[in-house]
């Protein structure tokens, strides 16, 4: 009998629960709940039936519990995002055309190959958005998909420019972050490892080589490890995981700037950098003309892609492209982070960080680029400059941020780690619950 009351209860709890992919998950949680009310009955000297009647009938009408449960958790689409990035594709479309057309170099068969790209980069983005992005905590994927992508990186990467190990790179802090999320119990040494880790994964970008990508993705996968240790995530001192976090970033940053700084490379090109007017006819050429303002002749010379679109429309239409740029650069970074940090979980916040960082990073170092004022090469700048692995790579981003708020009110801290507690039963419970096309099982057995 006690069975079938619980059932009862379930089922009708879960026809009001409109969003079907949120139907599992509560419903589990409420039968844990019921377990938990049940197990402190059954100590106070109930029996096993009278212990769940007395829980479920506690729990109040299922009908007033659905509803309020379904108006809890509901699929938020930021509709508002996905709009921004299609008119950021299209605007940069234009910009490409005009840039190409400016160059006279011929390349408008690269141009109209981008925009066969960007439909499918945008339906990528959409496929990602409406998926489920709590697989990587649910399931052991992340650590799995993470050998894999380094592996695949490395055996695809020979020393000749291949972008496989960057567009690699630049996605491992979405599986970084899903790793973390997998592992709350640990401590300082623990957090001193994943900052480790941060400056090991991207490794494969040094093969290239690419600087910039080491850089941007291991500096994404620290801020991370920072704001987990700033919210509690590990064991300890607060202060003191944040330190030990930081404590690789040393390590990670000296390594390949020695290795660059041996081969001569990076040693002439950071002189041409800091002092470019001791060689206007070499490394410093590119710094002197962005620093003092670019003349049509110089595009010709240089533009071979769109990594100084900024610098060529500020040539253009004047120097208040760049102010004008970082404005909007700013002020998006501030809209976003606030509605990451308005997220429910912590949880939620790492993945969504993990998806945001690489693409704010990518814009800065595009925009100090065109400046004048990086020692390091552009990567992109999102969804504007040309590149369609770069497209599709940020797409993919955008959808798994997207997927992220959308999934805002089912993730949880720790849920991946904590299998469903046992009710107090002699042997075993099964429930069987029909919904719609298909059925979900709850299963309660008596753990010896």
């Amino acid at each position: 009998m006690a069975r079938e009351v619980l059932a009862d209860y379930l089922t009708a709890v879960g026809a009001q629960i409109r969003w079907r992919r949120a139907r599992e998950p509560l419903l589990r949680e409420l039968s844990d709940h019921i377990a938990d009310q049940a197990a402190d009955y059954r100590a106070d000297g109930l029996e096993e039936a009278d212990a769940l009647n007395k829980a479920v009938a506690e729990m109040g009408d299922p009908e007033e519990v659905g509803r309020d449960l379904d108006r809890l958790h509901r699929p938020k689409n930021r509709w508002g995002l996905a709009l921004a990035v299609l008119l950021l594709t299209l605007a940069g479309l234009f910009l490409q055309y005009r840039t190409y057309e400016a160059s006279e170099q011929g390349m408008m068969d690269l141009y109209a190959r981008q925009a066969v790209w960007v439909p499918i980069a945008l339906a990528l983005l959409c496929g990602v958005w409406f998926s489920d992005c709590t697989l990587l905590l649910r399931r052991r994927w992340a650590a799995g998909l993470t050998v894999a992508a380094v592996a695949w990186a490395v055996l695809n990467t020979n020393g000749t420019y291949r972008p496989i190990a960057l567009y690699v790179t630049l996605l491992l802090p979405v599986l970084y972050a899903a790793l973390l999320c997998r592992r709350r119990d640990g401590g300082p040494v623990t957090a001193l490892l994943w900052g480790l880790a941060a400056w090991v994964l991207p490794l494969p970008a040094m093969l290239i080589p690419s600087a910039s990508a080491y850089l941007l993705s291991g500096s994404a996968m620290t801020l991370i490890l920072l704001a987990a240790a700033g919210l509690g995530w590990f064991k300890g001192g607060r202060w003191k995981n944040l330190l030990l976090s930081l404590l690789p970033t040393l390590l990670g940053l000296g390594v390949p700037l020695l290795s660059g700084l041996r081969k001569g490379y990076l040693s002439r090109r950071l002189a041409g950098f800091l002092h470019p007017e001791l060689d206007p006819n070499g490394v410093g050429y590119l710094y002197l003309h962005l620093r003092q303002g670019p003349d049509p002749d110089f595009f010709g010379n240089v533009l071979g892609s769109t990594d100084l679109m900024l610098a060529f429309l500020a040539q253009q239409a004047g120097r208040w492209v760049f102010p004008l740029t970082a404005a909007l650069l700013a002020l998006a970074a501030l809209l976003l982070l606030r509605r990451v940090w308005k997220l429910r979980s912590r949880t939620g916040k790492l993945l969504a960080l993990s998806a945001l960082l690489p693409l704010l990073l990518q814009a800065v170092l595009y925009l100090f680029f065109n400046l004048g004022y990086s020692p390091l090469g552009p990567l992109s700048l999102p969804f504007l400059s040309f590149g369609v692995g770069y497209l599709l790579l940020n797409c993919l981003l955008v959808g798994f941020l997207l997927s992220v708020f959308r999934m805002d009110a089912l993730l949880r801290d720790g849920l991946a780690n904590q299998p469903p507690r046992p009710l107090p039963f002699p042997n075993q419970l099964d429930l069987h619950l029909p919904f719609g096309k298909g059925n979900l099982l709850i299963q309660y057995r008596k753990i010896p």
